[in-house]
C-alpha cells in the first residue's frame, strides 16, 4: 500500500478543507463540509488514476512482451466458438501469452464458459479474428461509457481500476452490465450467455420477463445443442479445477470457508431489506474463481466510498475484495437494522397515542338547536 499517496492526498484535502472553514473569530463547519463536497471528485479521480494505472501497468512493462494481453478474453471467446463450429472441443480453445515476467515458455489460458456463452459467439465467427477482437474491444468501450450513463455517474468512473482491467482484456464482463442495465426486455437476456452468474443479479432487479426469455432459450439450446451441453458436463469438473487454479482461488470470499460463510449470512440479512443491491453485491463477494473486474457489479451501488475501497484492493495482502465486501455488507447490515429498530419505535410510539386517544374517548357531536 503506498501510504506517502495515501497521506498525501489526505494532506493536501485536509489544508483544504481546514482552510476553507477558518475565520477570524470562529470556524465554520458548514463551509468546510461544502468544500469537501467539493473537492471529493477530484481526490476520487486521483485515486482511481493512480489504482487504475497500477491494475493494468504490468501490461506495458517488459515492452512489448505483454501487449499481447489487450483484448485476450475476447480473442479467447471468440476461439472457443470457431472450435465448436469446426466440431471440435470449445473447452480446448485457448490463448497463449508470455509469462510474468517474460520468459521462454508461455502462459496459456484456456475458455470455461458455459454453452450459451459458446453459442452467444457463435454469429460473430464470420469476421475474421483480429478485426473481432479490436471491433469487440470497441464494443466493450461502449459498454463501458454506456453503463456509466445509465447509472449517472461521471464518465471518469471509466478509470475504476476493476472496470479498467476488464476493459484491457475485453472481457464480456463489461458488456454484460451494460446489457442488465439497458432498458430492452430483448437486450437484457443477452447478459447471461455473456456471464452465467448474470442471472442472480437479474433476480435482485425482479427482471422476469427477461428471464422468462433466458429459460425458454435454455431449453431450446438444451434440446438442439445437446452434444454441447453433453461435453460441457464430462468436462465440469476439470475445467473448474484448472479455473480456481489458474486465478489462485479467485478474489471472493470462496476461497476462505469462514469468510464465505459471514458474508453469505450478511447477504441474506441484506436481501430482506433491500433485495436489489444484494442481487448486486453477491457475485464479487461469492462467486468462486472471481476476477478483479467482477467488482464492476458494484457500480449500481453508486457509493464512492466502496469504490475507492475496493480500488486499492489485493488478492493476497490485505484489504482483500472479499474483506472489504464483508465490511461494507456489515456496515450496510447495521444501517438497515438501525432505520428497521426506528421504524419500530416510531410504530410504536403511534399506536399508543392512538390508544390513549381511544381510552379518553371521542369528544360529544356539538348539537344545533
Amino acid at each position: 500500500m503506498p501510504w506517502p499517496l495515501i497521506i498525501l492526498v489526505l494532506w493536501i484535502y485536509g489544508v483544504v478543507v481546514v482552510a476553507s472553514g477558518l475565520g477570524w473569530n470562529s470556524y465554520d463547519w458548514r463551509r468546510s463540509v461544502l468544500m469537501a463536497q467539493r473537492i471529493a471528485p477530484l481526490v476520487l479521480f486521483i485515486w482511481f488514476v493512480y489504482w487504475g494505472w497500477g491494475s493494468i501497468a504490468g501490461t506495458f512493462t517488459s515492452w512489448p512482451a505483454h501487449l499481447d494481453t489487450i483484448g485476450i478474453d475476447g480473442r479467447l471467446y471468440y476461439r472457443a466458438a470457431v472450435a465448436y463450429l469446426a466440431g471440435g472441443d470449445p473447452w480446448q480453445a485457448y490463448t497463449a501469452t508470455n509469462t510474468w515476467p517474460p520468459g521462454p515458455s508461455q502462459a496459456h489460458f484456456l475458455f470455461t464458459g458455459p454453452p450459451p456463452t459458446v453459442l452467444a459467439f457463435v454469429p460473430f465467427t464470420w469476421i475474421p479474428e483480429t478485426p473481432f477482437v479490436i471491433g469487440w474491444f470497441g464494443l466493450s468501450v461502449a459498454a463501458a461509457i454506456y453503463t456509466l450513463r445509465r447509472l449517472r455517474l461521471p464518465v471518469w468512473w471509466i478509470l475504476f481500476p476493476p472496470m479498467m482491467q476488464g476493459l484491457l482484456v475485453a472481457n464480456p464482463q463489461i458488456v454484460c452490465l451494460a446489457l442488465m442495465l439497458a432498458s430492452s426486455n430483448w437486450l437484457r437476456p443477452l447478459a447471461a450467455p455473456m456471464k452465467a452468474y448474470a442471472v442472480i443479479p437479474m433476480v435482485g432487479l425482479r427482471q422476469w420477463r427477461a428471464l422468462a426469455i433466458l429459460a425458454v432459450a435454455g431449453l431450446v439450446s438444451l434440446v438442439l445443442c445437446w452434444p454441447l451441453w453433453s461435453r460441457y458436463a464430462s468436462e465440469f469438473q476439470a475445467n473448474s479445477t484448472w479455473l480456481v487454479g489458474a486465478t489462485n482461488g479467485g478474489w471472493s470470499a470462496a476461497s476462505e470457508p469462514l469468510l464465505w460463510v459471514v458474508a453469505a449470512i450478511l447477504l441474506a440479512i441484506l436481501a430482506v431489506t433491500n433485495w436489489r443491491d444484494a442481487g448486486w453485491l453477491a457475485v464479487p463477494t461469492l462467486w468462486p474463481a472471481s476476477e478483479f473486474f467482477y467488482a464492476t457489479f458494484v457500480l449500481p451501488l453508486r457509493s464512492p466510498w466502496l469504490a475507492a475501497a475496493l480500488a486499492m484492493s489485493n488478492r493476497a495482502r490485505f484489504p482483500t475484495m472479499s474483506q472489504i465486501l464483508v465490511a461494507y455488507l456489515a456496515v450496510r447490515v447495521a444501517q438497515d437494522s438501525w432505520r428497521w429498530l426506528g421504524r419500530r419505535r416510531v410504530a410504536r410510539a403511534d399506536a399508543e397515542d392512538g390508544n390513549r386517544l381511544d381510552r379518553a374517548g371521542a369528544p360529544d357531536a356539538l348539537t344545533v338547536e
